[in-house]
């Protein structure tokens, strides 16, 4: 009888555990983003021509992304997940992600000074496949925290 009900308890358990490490594993970027991302709701989700059109970013170089932006750009709030194929698209991604920012800075620097602050504090990040870039976020380890689960 003890065997019957320790057998009961340990199938129980792994039908509570099977699903919830599935449902991690589906879980797309944009997801993760509106997880993490406090203010994930006062932006725009940006579309994947629009990833490649203001940045460059080509959809052969990625098998899933969140790109979000604040809606009339005047705090300078962006962010951009990008999970890459393999290394060399890794690798042309985070420089497509490094001269966006530099070409964002030197077009806010005389016009909008708190923009150009939030951009100057802002970097790419990688971590394995996954990139990363967070500008003026509300919560400065949000980048880690997006990273961490990679």
């Amino acid at each position: 009888m003890k065997h019957v009900i320790s057998l009961l308890l340990i199938l129980s358990f792994c039908f509570v555990l099977i699903p919830s490490c599935a449902e991690k594993a589906s879980e797309t970027l944009m997801d993760r983003v509106l997880r993490v991302a406090e203010d994930s709701s006062d932006l725009i989700r940006m579309d994947e021509d629009e990833l490649y059109d203001v940045i460059g970013i080509a959809p052969e170089d990625y098998s899933d992304y969140a790109y979000l932006a604040d809606y009339d750009a005047l705090s300078g709030r962006e962010l951009v997940l990008v999970r890459a194929v393999d290394e060399e698209a890794a690798e042309r991604i985070s420089t497509l992600l490094s001269l966006y920012l530099e070409h964002r800075l030197k077009a806010t620097r005389n016009y909008l000074p708190d923009v150009y602050r939030a951009l100057s504090e802002a970097a790419v990040r990688q971590e394995n496949l996954l990139l990363v870039l967070s500008v003026a976020p509300p919560d400065p380890e949000e980048a880690s925290l997006l990273l961490q689960e990679e």
